[in-house]
Formats: C-alpha cells, structure tokens, sequence
C-alpha cells in the first residue's frame, strides 16, 4: 500500500514538473537565471529603426561578470565609447580619458544624458527576465518564445529614449504596440529581440517610433572582464 502510494506520489511530481517545463513563462524564467548563473558572458546589442537606421548610438558590445561589473563598448555619433559600471557606480572613456559617471552627470547635454542611460541599463540576463513579466502571454512555436508586451510596458519603453527638460511636461504616448522573441541554446537564453512601436509627443514635436532591438549572447563561461587600474580608480 505504501509503495503503490510512493510511486503514485512520484508520478504526481514528475507530471507536475513536466507541466511547468512545457509553460512557456517558466521556460523564459529557467532560461534567463541559467543565463545569470554563468560566471560571464558577452552580448551584441543592435538596434534597428523603421527607415534601416541604427539611430545614434551604435551596436553595443557587451562584457558581464557574476561579481557586477559590466562593460560596454560603442559609438555616440560616430564618437567611441567605452565603459565600466557596477550597479550606479561606473566610468566612461571618450574622448577625454576615462571620468567618473558623478563628474560626466555634472555636465549638460549628451554627456549627461548617456550617464542617466547608463544608470538605468540592465545586462541581458536580468533585462530580459524584467521583459518578460511585461509580456500578456509568451507562446511557443518552432523553438522560439513570443508574446505582445502590455500596452504600459510598451509606454515605458518608449519613454525611456524619449528627451525631456527639466520643467516639460512628460511626453505623450499613442498608438503604442510591441512584441518580443525569445531563443534558447542548451536551457540558457542566447537571444531575444524586441519591437516597440508608437506616437510620442513631446511639446510639439510627434515622433513616430517603429524599433527593433535584438540581443545575441555568446561566449557564456569564457569571457574576460578586467578593468583597467585607470578606470577602476574613477569608478564613482
């Protein structure tokens, strides 16, 4: 009797755990803590607009380490970029030597603005878990996860790129929409790819948005992050 007990316990567990594999959520959940559970990685970050354009900043190559420090590697308006960051603490070479983000977030303009982005950036694994709770439903097909984000999600991404003054009004949103993809290699995530489009309104000016952004991870566990002595003294 115990015995016929203990399997059916077993067959009960076992029917549970398939379940929860084959929901899509839960796959994307186990793909993205795999994924940061790695000691490192490296990620490309690509951004695509509506007219084929990249927009002003270009592709972002990546570098993340278990212990926090990130780095990041791209061009602002064809001016190369690196940078160093753990958590809000971080430095950034241009084309002065490296800064710390409190001395570069002193300033005006671009300088200060990309400071604020950088603040606010996620590494992929903890970005995508993030995008996938905002997601209604996640649906798989021929290997790939994908569902519609919420409209506030969708808002929220398309205000996180949007300018704004000290003393405007927030912008305005219409129309908005997006989507997101998933793929996975081996149970770690190795790609996502998201689509935003809508209207926003900022004073008068309409800025119509239509953005695919795609990330692609690759050397999971062999990556190198070492910051250099320099950049590691400006860390602030």
């Amino acid at each position: 009797m115990k015995r016929a007990l203990i399997i059916e316990i077993i067959g009960l567990l076992a029917h549970t755990l398939s379940a929860a594999e084959s929901n899509p959520q839960e796959k994307v959940a186990t793909a993205t803590k795999q994924l940061g559970d790695k000691l490192n990685y490296s990620w490309t970050t690509s951004t695509k607009e509506a007219d084929g354009s990249q927009g002003r900043m270009g592709p972002i190559e990546g570098k993340a380490a278990k212990d926090g420090v990130t780095y990041l590697s791209f061009t602002i308006s064809e001016v190369p970029v690196e940078v160093y960051m753990n958590g809000q603490k971080g430095t950034a070479k241009a084309l002065e030597g490296w800064q710390s983000f409190d001395d570069i977030s002193q300033t005006s303009g671009t300088a200060a603005a990309i400071v604020r982005y950088l603040r606010s950036y996620k590494a992929p694994a903890a970005e995508s878990a993030g995008l996938a709770t905002k997601v209604n439903e996640l649906k798989e097909a021929d290997g790939v996860l994908a569902g519609e984000f919420k409209e506030e999600a969708v808002k929220e991404l398309l205000l996180r790129g949007a300018r704004r003054r000290d003393g405007d009004e927030a912008p305005k949103i219409a129309d908005a929409k997006g989507s997101i993809k998933f793929w996975m290699k081996d149970g770690a995530l190795n790609k996502y790819e998201s689509n935003i489009q809508g209207k926003v309104t900022a004073g008068d000016r309409d800025t119509d948005v239509n953005r695919t952004i795609t990330v692609e991870i690759k050397d999971a566990g062999t990556t190198k992050v070492e910051v250099p002595a320099e950049a590691k003294e400006k860390m602030t």
